[in-house]
């Protein structure tokens, strides 16, 4: 039997034993606040991005980086978009003698694809696409022999550069036809139309109209007319480090006319609906995932987004977006909110540091705003050039995306060529709350004269139970 001594000494073992494991908890408490403090160091790194931009569409990546303490210069090389961002970021007007100071290069359009190739073998650190991106999305029939190799459906596509040989194809078709412009004209996304009648004649007439009213600055006619197919619209986006792709991959959903149930023009685009996703990857599979081997060699780092039709008879790729979208940028600055900043998912990917993007589960909505003449240059420097742009709820700003504006006295005011003018974001746990959030931050953003769709993601309703039975969501 144990003496008192004994029960002494092993109590005091004891306590001796748990002050050691209070001070080894302590220690460990510790060392995980000092690695607390170490990466919150990281997280706050601030680092000099150099934006090169063709016509500005940028503009909010610039803002965000700026916004995060970032120190950033922005190139932009159309003449009417020079003011556009002026007193929001630094501009230079010689982006190649400023490549050295930056830390970061990021193109926000296509065209400088072997450039970006020339300067990745150089060592810089860029973002933004490459020489095969810039085929992908510029050259439609380099386009259908890629569409051709993920062993997908391809739409009926034929090229043309006479109107009289066009029309003359279309009156012996039996089906429906679209018009898509290359070259120069290419940009001018109010020409594309889709033909309305079985017999193409709507298409038809529009053709002798643009024969008679060609703009001889767009040089000559070349097009595309394109096999129409019935389905669902629907894009996938995802993040290309160099190596891999990043997931989760963005699902997306444009609304590209003009006006309010799907009227009018066809524009750049009106307004997105779209989601992340780890899970739904079908449509990614079947495409983007097949040209991870060719991108990998061409040193393609960005953004790349695939638009399709889906119907029951599978998946009929449309067209390559090799950089990054807009407003779609914008509705993934939103998902970021509050899990990733816009710093270390673009320093994460250029480094191939980012194994996977931290982000909101749910619904993001982005909704364009325009002023007047938007989609036409005619007439905006009289009707929209300018116009103040008055932000009435602080909380509003979080979801605040910048087009074509420039700050003039402390005023955000239209600026550039075209009308553009903001993007305006909300998320939800449903696409009805991310709408209703949407716009009603919306609500606190005036800008005279505007020009919006109040439908945005409204086809959700429709599209959803057949992309769910066809496996995609």
């Amino acid at each position: 039997m144990p003496s008192n001594n004994d029960e002494k000494k092993s109590d005091e073992k004891k306590l001796e034993e748990k002050k050691t494991e209070e001070k080894k908890s302590e220690e460990k408490k510790e060392e995980k606040k000092e690695e607390k403090k170490e990466e919150k160091k990281e997280e706050k790194k601030k680092y000099k991005f150099l934006i090169v931009s063709g016509e500005g569409c940028g503009t909010d990546i610039a803002y965000q980086l700026k916004k995060e303490g970032n120190s950033v210069k922005m190139f932009i090389q159309d003449q009417s978009s020079h003011d556009v961002v002026d007193d929001v970021v630094e501009k230079t007007t010689d982006w190649e003698s400023e490549k050295s100071w930056a830390d970061i290069i990021l193109f926000d359009d296509i065209g400088f694809g072997f450039r970006q190739n020339e300067l990745r073998q150089s060592g810089f650190k860029v973002i933004g696409g490459s020489y095969l991106g810039d085929q992908l999305e510029l050259d439609r029939k380099f386009a259908l022999d890629y569409f051709a190799k993920m062993s997908v459906r391809v739409p009926q596509t034929f090229e043309f550069d006479s109107f009289v040989s066009a029309k003359r194809f279309l009156r012996d078709q039996n089906m429906r036809f679209v018009i898509k412009f290359v070259g120069k004209a290419g940009d001018e996304k109010s020409l594309l139309y889709v033909a309305q009648s079985k017999d193409n004649a709507d298409l038809i007439q529009l053709m002798e109209h643009y024969n008679r009213n060609w703009n001889t600055a767009w040089g000559e006619p070349k097009f595309v007319l394109q096999e129409v197919i019935e389905g669902v619209e629907v894009a996938v986006t995802a993040f290309f480090n160099g190596e891999k792709f990043i997931m989760p991959v963005y699902m997306n959903f444009e609304n590209k006319r003009l006006l309010t149930g799907d009227l009018g023009v066809f524009t750049g685009e009106m307004g997105t609906h779209g989601f992340f996703t780890f899970d739904k990857l079908k449509l990614f599979k079947s495409t983007l995932k097949k040209i991870e081997d060719d991108l990998k060699k061409d040193g393609y780092v960005g953004t790349i987004d695939v638009n399709c039709i889906v119907n029951q008879d599978g998946i009929w790729p449309l067209e390559f977006t090799s950089r990054f979208g807009y407003p779609l940028i914008d509705l993934v600055f939103e998902g970021l909110q509050g899990h990733t900043r816009v710093t270390d998912l673009l320093v994460g990917l250029v480094d191939k540091t980012l194994d996977f993007i931290e982000a909101d589960d749910g619904y993001q909505i982005g909704v364009v705003v325009c002023v007047p003449t938007y989609p036409y240059e005619d007439g905006f420097e009289r009707y929209g050039k300018g116009m103040p742009v008055m932000i009435f709820d602080e909380r509003a700003k979080e979801h605040f995306h910048l087009g074509d504006l420039k700050m003039d006295g402390g005023t955000w005011v239209t600026a550039g060529s075209l009308g553009y003018g903001f993007v305006v974001t909300g998320s939800g746990d449903t696409i009805f709350d991310a709408k209703t959030s949407a716009y009603k931050n919306l609500k606190q953003i005036l800008v005279p004269n505007a020009i919006y769709r109040i439908d945005i993601s409204d086809r959700w309703i429709k599209d959803y139970p057949k992309l769910h039975r066809w496996g995609y969501v």
